[in-house]
C-alpha cells in the first residue's frame, strides 16, 4: 500500500513540475472547427458545388444508360412471345451486355468520384494546413487542436481561431 501511495505521489509531482515548466513558457492554443469552416467558407463550398456538378454529369451518363437498359427490357418482355427463339436469345445477349456496361460504368463513376472528393479534400486540407501554420507563427500559438478530434471535450470559444481560418482561406487566390 505503501509503495502504490508513494509512486503515485511521485507521478503525481512530476506532472505538478511539467505543469509549471509548461505555463512558464506562455502556452498559447487555438482550436479549429473543421465542419463550421465547411460551411461558413464561401471557397469550400464552391468546391463542394463542382464536385456537385461533376458528379451530376456523371449521374447523368448512368440515367441514359440504365433508361436504355430498361427500353430493351421492356421490348424484349412484350415481343417475347412474338420473337423466335435465336431473336430472344439475341436480345437477352444484348441486354446481358447492357448490362454488364451498365455494372462497369457504374464502378467507373463511382471510383472517378471518390477520387475527385479525396483529391479535393486533400487540396483544401493541405491550404488549410499553411494557413493555419502561418497564423501560429505569426501569432504565437503553441499549439491548434482540430474541433473534433477524440480527448477535446470542451473548450473556451475564446481559443477558436475558426473565423480567422475561414477569412484567410476565403481570401486566397
Amino acid at each position: 500500500m505503501k509503495r502504490v501511495s508513494l509512486s503515485f505521489l511521485c507521478v503525481l509531482m512530476l506532472f505538478c513540475l511539467q505543469g509549471r515548466i509548461v505555463l512558464a513558457g506562455g502556452v498559447r492554443i487555438g482550436v479549429l472547427d473543421m465542419k463550421a469552416l465547411q460551411q461558413n467558407s464561401v471557397r469550400f463550398q464552391k468546391v463542394r458545388e463542382k464536385l456537385k456538378k461533376r458528379f451530376n454529369a456523371l449521374q447523368k451518363k448512368l440515367d441514359a444508360e440504365r433508361a436504355q437498359i430498361a427500353k430493351v427490357e421492356e421490348e424484349l418482355r412484350k415481343q417475347s412471345m412474338m420473337l423466335s427463339l435465336d431473336a430472344k436469345e439475341d436480345k437477352q445477349n444484348e441486354l446481358g451486355k447492357m448490362s454488364r456496361h451498365y455494372k462497369y460504368m457504374y464502378g467507373e463513376v463511382t471510383q472517378e468520384m471518390k477520387d475527385a472528393e479525396f483529391e479535393a479534400t486533400r487540396k483544401v486540407g493541405r491550404e488549410i494546413e499553411q494557413i493555419v501554420e502561418k497564423m501560429s507563427k505569426k501569432e504565437g500559438f503553441t499549439i491548434i487542436l482540430e474541433a473534433g478530434t477524440t480527448g477535446l471535450i470542451y473548450y473556451n470559444d475564446a481559443i477558436d481561431i475558426t473565423d480567422q481560418v475561414t477569412k484567410a482561406y476565403d481570401s486566397m487566390k
